[in-house]
């Protein structure tokens, strides 16, 4: 073989092969971990996604995550999940105040979230359920009609 030859060969080889580890894919991400302390108890939200996650907020008022995220990619994706205990019932997503539809899946423990969308930058994730402390409420109801009943019944019998 010549050096005309061998000299194609490892030009070709370095132009047209793909790296020996493989480029990095848009949808790789790194797992990052937020607890919310909200009610005298702490949840954990998990997340791994192709962008930074800055912090994330919660209001229970609202029943609202909201994620400051920032992302050097065009196309960007995430998996999250939320435990039910925390926010559950039907989940809307926005960003940048634009609802998108991401899938969304859930078990008796967690709502799974994989979700991507477009932008660079620094975006505004945020995620709205309709329930939140599900198991507190009904507990509540319960505690409260108790009270009323005994109310009644010891003014009845007075």
């Amino acid at each position: 073989m010549n050096t005309i030859q061998l000299l194609a060969i490892v030009i070709v080889s370095v132009v047209f092969l793909p790296p020996a580890y493989g480029a990095i894919s848009e949808k790789t991400g790194l797992k990052k971990d937020f607890i919310i302390e909200t009610s005298g108890y702490d949840f954990e939200v998990e997340t791994v996604s192709n962008f930074n996650i800055q912090d994330v907020q919660f209001n229970r008022d609202d029943k609202k995550l909201t994620f400051n995220i920032n992302s050097d990619l065009e196309n960007n994706f995430a998996e999250i999940q939320i435990p039910v205990n925390l926010i559950n019932g039907n989940l809307t997503v926005f960003v940048n105040g634009h609802e998108i539809f991401p899938e969304i899946r859930k078990n008796d423990k967690i709502s799974f979230i994989v979700l991507e969308f477009d932008g660079n930058g620094t975006n505004t994730l945020e995620i709205t359920g309709t329930t939140y402390l599900p198991e507190f409420s009904s507990a509540a109801l319960i505690v409260m009609g108790t009270a009323f009943t005994i109310i009644t019944l010891s003014r009845k019998f007075r």
